[in-house]
């Protein structure tokens, strides 16, 4: 019994190392063929290929530095300052300029107020003296008495 299972083991070793040979001889075929084959390395599509990207790429390249260029001028040309306040900016500055003038001409002119004030006190005093003195005569005679003292007296400063 065991020789038989022996047996048949070794005949299907057989029929598998028979199976592989032939494998081998149609692998051993195989490179023959390819051997034989012979490949001839053409880049001429992929160099093609690289023209056509290259040329696109140069087209973009100078389309955005024309951008930037464009952009660069219109920066150039951009006032930060908006036109609107820039105008209020001015308008207020021509404000200050004349109230400044304004008072400047006020101020050159503070004598001669000073002078018209003193001359409408002096006949608001005068009219005002007249009235009282109208009123109570006696005090004018002693006013006038004194006015007369006064200037006899020398100024003794």
């Amino acid at each position: 019994m065991g020789y038989k299972k022996l047996d048949e083991v070794m005949e299907l070793l057989t029929d598998e190392l028979d199976g592989f040979n032939k494998s081998l001889e149609r692998l051993e075929k195989l490179t023959q063929n390819t051997d034989n084959i012979k490949i001839r390395p053409d880049t001429s599509e992929i160099e093609y290929m690289l023209k056509e990207h290259l040329k696109t790429e140069k087209a973009k390249s100078s389309q955005l530095h024309e951008s930037f260029n464009n952009l660069e001028k219109q920066i150039s040309k951009a006032s930060l300052i908006p036109k609107a306040q820039l105008l209020l900016q001015y308008s207020i500055w021509l404000l200050s300029l004349v109230i400044i003038g304004y008072l400047v001409f006020q101020v050159s002119q503070i004598d001669h107020i000073q002078e018209k004030a003193y001359s409408k006190g002096e006949q608001k005093v005068i009219s005002s003296l007249r009235g009282y003195f109208d009123q109570y005569p006696e005090h004018y005679n002693s006013y006038q008495k004194w006015i007369k003292e006064k200037d006899s007296v020398p100024n003794q400063k």
